[in-house]
């Protein structure tokens, strides 16, 4: 018995499954921003990477494999919550991650990983750009 692919099966059968090329396989590690856009009180500001040198700021993320979250930033965004014990999941092109005695409170970041470079993307009800960033990885393990 022949069996006749579709598109709509081909696109299913895409959507179910875990892809071996799929971004969510190359997140755990550890990442370091170089590049941001936040916009504060209606401005955009873009920070690249010589000015973030300049002014030493730093937000470096390592996303462990059993969904541990380790974070430290100085960074004058209002959102970043720093700390140890929190953790990161995955739904789509979303990340989550909270503190793990407060598991309702969750940041949401829209994330891709294109050539290498993890994009972050965060944004309040309105639309406004509470941060976008750009990382590099900067270690494999965790």
């Amino acid at each position: 018995m022949k069996r006749k692919w579709t598109y709509t099966s081909l696109f299913k059968w895409l959507n179910s499954t875990e892809l071996f090329l799929q971004p969510s396989k190359h997140l755990p590690g550890k990442w370091k921003l170089f590049e941001f856009y936040t916009e504060p009180d209606g401005n955009l500001i873009n920070m690249k990477e010589e000015e973030i040198k300049n002014k030493k700021l730093y937000w470096d993320i390592k996303f462990c494999e059993h969904g541990q979250l380790e974070q430290e930033t100085n960074l004058p965004v209002k959102f970043l919550k720093g700390g140890s014990d929190c953790e990161w999941q995955l739904a789509r092109n979303f990340i989550y991650w909270f503190h793990v005695d407060d598991s309702k409170n969750k940041e949401k970041f829209q994330y891709a990983i294109v050539n290498e470079i993890l994009k972050l993307l965060n944004k309040d009800q309105d639309g406004k750009i509470k941060f976008f960033g750009f990382f590099r990885r900067v270690d494999e393990g965790c």
